[in-house]
């Protein structure tokens, strides 16, 4: 088998997410530019509010994906106050939000060195559950590997999260090859593994400490502790013919 692409999931496999990461602190810059703008709320009524449509977002289960900028639009109707996704106070607001999730996260030093021998015999991407696409470009400018990806698929621009087909359908379309020739590395079995594996993709899992592992029923095409460790499994999967 010839392989001619290589996929990527973002957070967890090429940047990582620091332990003491609180959503909630984020909330604090997101009301300080809403407050700028205009909006006359109580921090506290607003993370009250915030947070509960989060939760219930999260709670559906749905493979949908849901704007961030719409949880800000949504929280701010229930409060008196009237947007659209594309006004300039909510862009500002998600924009005050991402940046400090943007800093925090961090990445294995030898993560830009694979990317850069990925790129010399393969296609290379990533497929990201975000919502928020601008901050997975912006991650991936700040490391400066985003030079390595012929394409970047984000689940807020599709509509849809892993393990949908259809997000993995979108960057097999844009990199104009079939899944039989395509192999997807990610770090969650459920999300990743399966969602790679449903469309005909050889999934790789990127086995962390934190990593949670469903026994007996999503089995990966190989399993790794570090992506330097890629490289053998590919060779593998290359003499498999």
């Amino acid at each position: 088998m010839r392989i001619k692409a290589v996929l990527f999931d973002l957070g967890g496999t090429l940047v990582d997410t620091p332990s003491d990461f609180d959503y909630e602190n984020l909330l604090v810059p997101l009301h300080q530019s809403l407050v700028k703008n205009g909006v006359v709320v109580p921090f506290d009524e607003y993370r009250k509010v915030h947070v509960g449509i989060r939760d219930r977002i999260w709670s559906e289960d749905s493979l949908k994906e849901v704007a961030f900028a719409s949880i800000i639009c949504e929280a701010l109707g229930r409060l008196g106050y009237s947007f659209q996704f594309t006004d300039k106070l909510i862009l500002d607001a998600t924009e005050a939000f991402m940046e400090p999730w943007i800093q925090a996260r961090t990445m294995e030093e030898d993560v830009p060195s694979v990317l850069g021998r990925l790129k010399e015999r393969f296609k290379v991407g990533v497929v990201s559950n975000f919502s928020c696409s601008s901050a997975v470009w912006k991650t991936l400018e700040r490391f400066g590997v985003l030079t390595f990806f012929d394409v970047v698929v984000v689940s807020v621009d599709v509509g849809w999260r892993k393990p949908s087909s259809r997000i993995f359908q979108a960057a097999l379309r844009e990199l104009g090859v079939s899944a039989s020739e395509t192999v997807f590395v990610g770090d969650e079995l459920d999300h990743d593994v399966e969602g790679a594996k449903k469309v005909g993709m050889y999934a790789v899992w990127l086995r962390r400490p934190s990593s949670i592992e469903t026994v007996g029923r999503i089995k990966a095409d190989g399993t790794i502790g570090k992506l330097e460790e890629l490289f053998s499994v590919l060779r593998r999967f290359e003499l498999a013919e």
